[in-house]
């Protein structure tokens, strides 16, 4: 009886650790390269409407290219189309509409509604922005989801490197009620080789929550845009 109470002990300690190693997150890794293009409303909306509709308006497009769960795994191209309006020197909204095209997955398209706030504080730049973000997917599958992200930046004297930091609370508003489902962490700067053009490097942590077996992801970001307005 001693003898097979030890072994009951010993299956079950051997069944948590099993447990508890599958429960251990999925790490990955992965690349997004994007390149971006910022413009003042398009010409035939100012000769239709008046230009004074259209002076606290910005276009932008975008196109990029995202790795899957490892570097040699296949991705996604997507496509960006957005406009931004700002209605005060803190408030602005936005409407943003995302193709993506995936190696291995269905194509997934998606509708975003922005609302951003930004403030500086002598050298400290204080960013906020609310998504509303509509997944062109099945019921049951992330259809609505909502995204708060809260960034900072440091304006340092005399220096090109300026440190920028974010946080993105990712909440699936579903069936279940909201869940956050993920969080996005991203660390980086930007430089400005000439007038209007950026390049942007910055290093990305994405974690799934809520789910039994969760991704992490670590990701470098690369970008450029020119601005032409």
């Amino acid at each position: 009886m001693r003898t097979l109470s030890v072994a009951c002990i010993v299956l079950g300690l051997s069944g948590a650790a099993q447990a508890q190693e599958r429960l251990k997150p999925d790490v990955g890794t992965g690349v997004w390269t994007s390149m971006g293009i910022k413009a003042d409303a398009p010409g035939f909306l100012k000769d239709l409407l008046g230009k004074d509709a259209f002076k606290n308006m910005r276009t932008g497009a975008e196109i990029g290219y995202r790795t899957g769960d490892e570097l040699a795994d296949g991705g996604q191209l997507f496509v960006d189309l957005s406009a931004r309006y700002k209605l005060s020197k803190l408030l602005s909204v936005g409407l943003e509409q995302r193709a993506a095209f995936r190696a291995n997955t269905p194509n997934r398209y998606r509708t975003g509604v922005k609302v951003m706030l930004a403030h500086d504080i002598d050298r400290l730049e204080l960013g906020y922005r609310f998504t509303y973000q509509h997944n062109y997917r099945e019921w049951g599958e992330v259809r609505e989801l909502l995204r708060n992200r809260f960034e900072v930046g440091y304006d340092i004297p005399k220096f090109q490197f300026d440190p920028e930091f974010s946080v993105e609370l990712f909440t699936w508003a579903g069936y279940r009620g909201w869940d956050q489902i993920g969080t996005r962490y991203q660390l980086g700067t930007s430089w400005s080789p000439m007038k209007d053009h950026d390049i942007g490097v910055a290093v990305v942590h994405d974690r799934e929550v809520g789910v039994a077996y969760p991704d992490h992801r670590w990701i470098l970001s690369l970008s450029y845009s020119i601005d032409l307005r």
